[in-house]
C-alpha cells in the first residue's frame, strides 16, 4: 500500500513538473506591456499679418448731377430703355457744344430717336422734368422744350447754371479753392477726390492750347504717386509735344502757384497777364472759374504763372470742373 502511494505521488510530480495540470496556487496570469508610441506634434508656423487700415476715403456723390428718383425704374414700352423718374429741376446751361453748333432734343433717350428740336450752345435755361435713361453708359435726361411739350437730350452737354454775380458771392466756392490749396500742397489724393467734379470730372490743361486730360474722381485718388503718362500736347515756343505724368507735369506748376502768395479774381482774369485768344474756353462759357494769379518776381516779371479753377455745381455743391495752366509764352 505504501509503495502505490509513493507512486501516485511520483505520477503527480511529473505532470506538475511538466505544465499538464493546473498550479496549485493559482495560474499567473500575464499582462502585456503596452508601448505607446507618441504622436508626433505637428508644428505649423502661424503667418504673421500686418493689417494696414487705409485712410478714409469720403463717400464720392453719384455721377448723375440730378436729383435722385423718387420712385421705382420702370421699361418702357416696347421693351426700351429703363426710365428712372425724378423731380423736376433746373435751370441747366448747355456745354461742351461748339459755337453755331446745337444741343439736340430727341424723342426719346439715345440718338437713335428722332431730332424734334434743339437749345443753343449757349442756353442757360434748360429745364429738367425729372425722368433719365441710361443708353450705351450715356445719361439721358427728359426736359422741358422751348416750343412747348417735352423731349431728351444727353446730360453730358448740360451744367447745372449758375449766374456770375451768384457764383462770385457764394463763400463755399472759396472753401472749394481752399481745400483745393491743401489737397495740391500736402500731396492728399483723398482729398483731391472729394473735390473732383462727380458730373464731368476735373479737365487738366498742361498748355492752354494742349491736350485737355480729364480726371475721374477714383483717378484723382493716385495722381500725387502714379507715373503714368499723358501726352498734354506741344509746349508752347518749342512746339514739342509733352509727355509726362500728372505729378511730374502738372502738380510742379501747381504746387508752385499754391505755394506762393497768390490772389483769386472772380470770373476774370483781373491783374494777371492775357495774351491771344480768350483764356476760359469757349466750351465752357456756363461754368464759372476763379483766376489763381503768382505774379512774376520783381525785375523779373516774366516768371509770373496762373490757373484758372473752374467750378461746376452738381446737387447745389462746387466741384473741381476744369484746371488750365498759363505762363509766359514766348
Amino acid at each position: 500500500m505504501k509503495k502505490s502511494y509513493l507512486a501516485m505521488l511520483g505520477i503527480v510530480l511529473i505532470l506538475v513538473l511538466t505544465g499538464c495540470i493546473p498550479s496549485l496556487v493559482g495560474t499567473s496570469t500575464l499582462t502585456p506591456t503596452t508601448i505607446v508610441i507618441p504622436s508626433p506634434t505637428l508644428i505649423i508656423a502661424s503667418p504673421t499679418f500686418t493689417i494696414t487700415t487705409p485712410e478714409s476715403v469720403p463717400t464720392l456723390t453719384p455721377t448723375t448731377g440730378i436729383p435722385a428718383p423718387t420712385a421705382t425704374a420702370t421699361a418702357s414700352s416696347g421693351g426700351g430703355p429703363v426710365i428712372v423718374p425724378g423731380l423736376p429741376s433746373g435751370p441747366y446751361g448747355v456745354i461742351l457744344v461748339a459755337p453755331g453748333d446745337v444741343l439736340n432734343i430727341r424723342s426719346g433717350p439715345g440718338v437713335g430717336n428722332a431730332v424734334t428740336g434743339s437749345f443753343p450752345a449757349t442756353a442757360t435755361t434748360v429745364m429738367r422734368t425729372g425722368p433719365s435713361s441710361t443708353v450705351s453708359g450715356d445719361l439721358w435726361v427728359e426736359v422741358q422744350k422751348p416750343g412747348g411739350g417735352n423731349g431728351w437730350v444727353n446730360s453730358t452737354f448740360l451744367t447745372e447754371y449758375v449766374a456770375p454775380a451768384t457764383f462770385c458771392a457764394n463763400a463755399s466756392v472759396n472753401n472749394l479753392i481752399a481745400n483745393l490749396d491743401t489737397a495740391l500742397t500736402t500731396n492728399n489724393g483723398v482729398q483731391l477726390s472729394g473735390l473732383v467734379s462727380p458730373a464731368h470730372g476735373m479737365t487738366v490743361y498742361l498748355w492752354r492750347y494742349g491736350n485737355p486730360i480729364i480726371f475721374e474722381q477714383n483717378d484723382a485718388l493716385w495722381v500725387f504717386a502714379s507715373t503714368y503718362e499723358h501726352n498734354w500736347g506741344e509746349a508752347p515756343g518749342s512746339g514739342l509735344e509733352t509727355v509726362g505724368s500728372f505729378q511730374g507735369e502738372v502738380l510742379p506748376f501747381l504746387q508752385e502757384v499754391f505755394n506762393a502768395g497768390y490772389s483769386l479774381t472772380c470770373d476774370s482774369l483781373g491783374t494777371a497777364p492775357q495774351y491771344g485768344g480768350e483764356p476760359w474756353p469757349i466750351l465752357y462759357t456756363n461754368v464759372n472759374y476763379y483766376t489763381v494769379y503768382k505774379p512774376g518776381t520783381p525785375g523779373v516779371d516774366l516768371d509770373f504763372r496762373y490757373f484758372l479753377v473752374g467750378v461746376e455745381f452738381v446737387q447745389g455743391q462746387p466741384y473741381v470742373f476744369a484746371l488750365i495752366h498759363f505762363a509766359w509764352e514766348p
